[in-house]
């Protein structure tokens, strides 16, 4: 009985694999670059726009990106993030902020150690942590060795001096942290930024689920940027923000469910076509 129970397991296993190694492949190809599509680009470089516009003009900007639960595309966003800003010129670090389940180094292909959290240990200084020039103008701290405390170490003091420290270097950082209804993770480290963004998918995010997050920011005094709309239909991203742009829905085909939308605080949580037009040319 425990031997076919063995190799059910072994079975089961197996199976799982390609699947996990199609996901791993499927989120790679979302990575932005050259071969994203049309829709995919124009819609970071409008968040790219407004995510500027929201925050102080000199220094530093410190943003993390979070959800309300796992696997919302909170990791891939922040990724393309810093991707975008970097793209724009602007010197840009990347931090894997989840000590619990970190996902930017196996989206990069890269070791995960030293990282954040060897850092934040004192097991290892700031110039060993940073991967410098991942992508031109972007440079990465990956998680680093998974701690048994990862709370106290994103809201205790030597995390507050090493955002200092690091802010002397860099235009933006941008902090992938753990989705807020799980762990406390991201409500900690908020109050050291200048903002958070909120990750919300579509058929998949529940509303209660989402206010419950955000009650969790507002009573951690974080001041919240906007939401972005992740997994949408490309018709979708098409009604409410490329009205300008209907010539390109022919290159509709190569993007992926990716879309933007409800970001900030606009009356109908939608930027107009002839908004995001003025602020792109």
């Amino acid at each position: 009985m425990k031997l076919k129970l063995k190799q059910f397991s072994e079975g089961l296993k197996k199976l799982r694999r390609p699947e996990e190694k199609q996901s791993t492949e499927f989120q790679r190809r979302h990575i932005l670059g050259k071969h994203s599509g049309f829709y995919t680009r124009e819609a970071y470089k409008t968040l790219r726009t407004n995510i500027s516009f929201s925050l102080p003009m000199d220094g530093c900007r410190k943003v993390c990106v979070t959800s309300a639960i796992a696997s919302e595309g909170k990791s891939i966003t922040a990724l393309n993030l810093a991707i975008s800003f970097s793209e724009a010129g602007q010197h840009v670090l990347l931090i894997d902020g989840d000590l619990r389940r970190p996902n930017l180094a196996r989206l990069l292909e890269e070791k995960a150690t030293p990282g954040m959290s060897n850092v934040l240990a004192n097991m290892a200084t700031i110039e060993k942590a940073v991967r410098k020039a991942i992508r031109p103008n972007l440079d990465v701290i990956f998680s680093g060795d998974i701690p048994p405390n990862p709370s106290e170490l994103l809201g205790s003091p030597k995390m507050q001096t090493v955002l200092e420290q690091l802010s002397e270097q860099y235009d933006y950082i941008f902090i992938d942290t753990p989705p807020v209804n799980v762990v406390t993770d991201a409500s900690v480290v908020s109050r050291m930024l200048d903002g958070v963004l909120f990750v919300v998918r579509q058929r998949q995010s529940e509303k209660g689920s989402v206010l419950y997050a955000v009650s969790q920011l507002e009573f951690a005094e974080a001041k919240l940027l906007g939401f972005i709309f992740n997994g949408t239909h490309m018709d979708s991203s098409i009604r409410y923000g490329y009205g300008k742009y209907k010539k390109y829905k022919k290159y509709k085909h190569y993007g992926y469910r990716y879309g933007y939308g409800g970001y900030g605080y606009a009356s109908d949580g939608q930027p107009k076509a002839e908004e995001i037009s003025e602020r792109e040319t």
